[in-house]
């Protein structure tokens, strides 16, 4: 089984620390989370990732830290796999973070656009610096959260339509959430609900995860010198995988529906009629025998997300929910 490729952009501002997350997962998902892996599919772009990872946890001062986008547009291609066998490729968009300041006529932000359209999840990056207290108008300032929702409002409701049966996928990363981690998790989670109101109301179809990461809980303190270790920086991406096998579970269990009634209507023909479409009978009922074993694999890999998506929190149609198959 191996789903159809997909397209992730991470929106976010200048220093929300997109590249140090993508630097954070990648180095983790090489590894691996219950038998699951990313790999990048040029051998040169995984030597650079990793390269640029051994210098954030080697070094120590502020050259640790990767230097904001300059480029208009990086794309990182990555092959998603459990047991090493492939299961879904994505594609992953790296742009200048300012590109949301700019005017809709600059070619970063057409590019943006044309890649935001054809995406089928969206991480929305928000640093942990502007909510180590209770929201202010400069907050929303400072996060380009109005902006954040403008471009989700455009380019993904108007584009994508969500609805209940085809809820559309949305990740909120707290980066740099040692700097406020002292505040209550709940509190943090109120906040960020009022920033995005939108993605909470009811029947909606949104599909939405809240979800705290950092590369090291003393870094808050330190930043040039702590220590390097992630915290919950590989849960964003096995969001996006699991919202598409649950799409994709969806749409398989809908064709075994099908397929189920016209095997039965088959089999109550006469039997001068299943003696003629002996062949068609039984392409049928090998067909819904495959969809019924790929449901079951698609069901075993959703439980084996569902363990690791326990730690953040999940809202469908503005309610929480838990992440089940």
């Amino acid at each position: 089984m191996q789903l159809d490729e997909i397209k992730i952009t991470m929106l976010g501002t200048t220093g929300a620390g997109k590249t140090s997350y993508l630097l954070g997962m990648y180095a983790v998902m090489q590894t691996g989370i219950q038998g699951f892996t990313l790999a990048a599919k040029d051998m040169d772009l995984d030597l650079e990732l990793t390269q640029r990872w051994e210098k954030l946890i080697s070094l120590k001062g502020e050259d640790r830290w990767p230097t904001p986008n300059a480029a208009a547009m990086e794309y990182y291609g990555f092959d998603f796999s459990y047991g090493f066998r492939p299961l879904m490729g994505f594609q992953w968009l790296d742009y200048r973070g300012l590109a949301l300041s700019d005017r809709s006529t600059e070619q970063d932000v057409a590019d943006l656009v044309i890649y935001l359209q054809e995406s089928a999840c969206l991480f929305l990056c928000i640093s942990g610096e502007y909510l180590t207290s209770e929201l202010t108008p400069n907050t929303v300032r400072q996060i380009k959260s109005d902006r954040m929702n403008q471009f989700i409002q455009q380019y993904i409701s108007n584009n994508k339509q969500p609805n209940p049966q085809q809820p559309f996928p949305v990740a909120i990363v707290i980066t740099k959430y040692d700097l406020c981690h002292h505040r209550e998790r709940e509190e943090i989670i109120a906040d960020v609900k009022k920033l995005f109101q939108a993605l909470f109301t009811p029947n909606s179809g949104w599909l939405v995860m809240i979800c705290p990461v950092c590369l090291g809980r003393d870094l808050g303190d330190d930043p040039d010198n702590a220590k390097i270790v992630p915290v919950n920086v590989h849960l964003p991406v096995v969001f996006a995988v699991y919202s598409q096998l649950r799409a994709y579970g969806l749409k398989l269990k809908s064709a075994r529906d099908r397929q189920i009634l016209e095997v039965d209507a088959a089999r109550q023909k006469n039997v001068l009629w299943q003696v003629i479409r002996a062949n068609q009978l039984r392409e049928q009922t090998t067909q819904l025998e495959t969809t019924k074993t790929e449901i079951m694999t698609v069901e075993e890999n959703m439980k084996l997300l569902c363990r690791e998506l326990q730690q953040a929190s999940l809202y469908f149609n503005g309610s929480e929910v838990t992440a089940d198959v």
